[in-house]
């Protein structure tokens, strides 16, 4: 299942920032080091290659990878602890694409541009294939530090069986019709949840970010404009989906779990999640097609323009400064292309990984078919075409707004959306002054 940002992990990164700033400083490497092992920390079991692959990587390239799995909430904490006692770092490690502005400030992690140059020169067909969203997505301040190879990009699911009762045999197409759905669904089935809406707090702001994105409100880094037109239709929408009962009356004490667990047991209509839940629902029994379906967020309010863009948190490979410092930053960037093989990138996709950024898989129908089925050229074009996810040093502070201020619309579906944006907009504007 795909992973939500957690707020336990954001809550450690003001800390390890104020500790790591003395540290960071310019990186100097090391000339003409002879690397025959290059360690990875991986954040997740299912994005580990396999021991075959590995193998053949050693046989390619001489280089034999030293492998671990780091439980991500609490990895970051790890690298400071290992820094300051001037213990040795991995040379490439897997987090959350939202830590970047803090890795990058912390001097923890190296630019890579100059190795994803190298790379393009030797394999430009085969980096060719790989979406912009992988490098635009890893950027700061103005350099690239890692390699955002996979996202979990929110859809529209929805029961087609029931729609089609109420007479809608076609899919939402503007975020006014995503509504429309849901009172839908609400007349002809009165007794489940139409839309599964989720507020509780703690467990991550992806739909949130992903769905105001889409919906066209304006961010300045990880802060979002809500007395703009895009931010004033999210609170309103939200509102609305409280108001009009559509979704359930305890939404501020469900998560993620519940959303999901309530669509693939048929006691919701509607919900913003990624594609691999499909996997879950079918194994449930819902046949994709005729019992539901899954298309793109829309990105557009009402039809009248295409005012939103479509993002999406990224798991982020980045190479280590003690890698550099070691003389082993080429073949952390050979990792990195490792990674990004179409054989590895298709099993780590059907062990449970995310989706990977490159046609490589996803511009391939046998892969794609052998993955996940349901995923049409729509869906992939979707993704293939992402924005950047919208971050910056104070998102930490910014999605612990995000979640409240989400369960304040839901808990206040008639105060005015501009009163609401009075009320909120100067709590996020705060957070710069801090």
């Amino acid at each position: 299942m795909p992973r939500r940002l957690k707020l336990g992990t954001c809550a450690m990164v003001p800390t390890a920032l104020a500790a790591l700033t003395t540290l960071a400083g310019p990186v100097a490497a090391q000339d003409n080091q002879d690397v025959s092992e290059v360690s990875v920390w991986f954040a997740r079991e299912y994005t580990v290659p396999s021991r075959e692959q590995l193998d053949r990587f050693e046989e390619e390239t001489g280089i034999s990878l030293s492998v671990d799995v780091q439980p991500s909430d609490n990895l970051f904490q790890q690298l400071i602890r290992m820094r300051r006692a001037g213990l040795e770092m991995p040379d490439v490690v897997h987090l959350d694409g939202f830590l970047r502005p803090v890795v990058a400030e912390a001097g923890v992690v190296a630019p890579i541009q100059d190795i994803v140059d190298a790379w393009e020169e030797e394999d430009p067909e085969g980096f060719g294939q790989i979406y912009e969203a992988t490098w635009n997505d890893a950027m700061w301040d103005g350099e690239l530090i890692g390699m955002a190879n996979t996202a979990s990009m929110e859809e529209v699911f929805f029961r087609t069986d029931w729609l089609a009762e109420a007479g809608i045999t076609d899919q939402p197409e503007t975020w006014d019709e995503v509504l429309d759905f849901a009172r839908a669904i609400k007349e002809v089935r009165p007794d489940v949840v139409p839309f599964g809406w989720w507020a509780q707090r703690g467990n991550g702001a992806n739909h949130l970010y992903s769905s105001m994105s889409a919906m066209g409100v304006e961010f300045d880094g990880s802060v979002p404009d809500l007395r703009g037109e895009g931010g004033q239709y999210w609170i309103d929408f939200v509102q609305t989906l409280s108001r009009e009962e559509l979704i359930s009356s305890e939404a501020v004490a469900w998560n993620d779990d519940n959303m999901r667990g309530g669509f693939v047991a048929s006691n919701i209509g509607m919900m913003l999640d990624s594609a691999p839940t499909s996997v879950g629902a079918q194994q449930a029994g819902l046949e994709p097609g005729p019992n539901f379906d899954l298309v793109p967020m829309p990105t557009s309010r009402s039809g009248e323009d295409e005012s939103g863009v479509l993002v999406a948190p990224a798991r982020t490979f980045f190479v280590t400064t003690d890698a550099v410092e070691r003389g082993a930053k080429d073949e952390a960037g050979q990792v990195l292309q490792f990674l990004m093989d179409p054989e590895v990138a298709l099993y780590l996709m059907l062990e449970g990984a995310d989706p990977h950024r490159t046609d490589a898989v996803l511009g391939d129908p046998e892969a794609v078919n052998q993955w996940l089925p349901i995923w049409d050229e729509d869906n992939i074009a979707a993704f293939s075409e992402m924005g950047v996810f919208p971050v910056d040093l104070d998102f930490p502070e910014a999605e612990d707004l995000m979640e409240r201020l989400n369960e304040f619309a839901v808990a206040n579906p008639d105060m005015d959306p501009m009163a609401v944006a009075d009320e909120w907009q100067p709590r996020f504007e705060a957070i710069r002054e801090d």
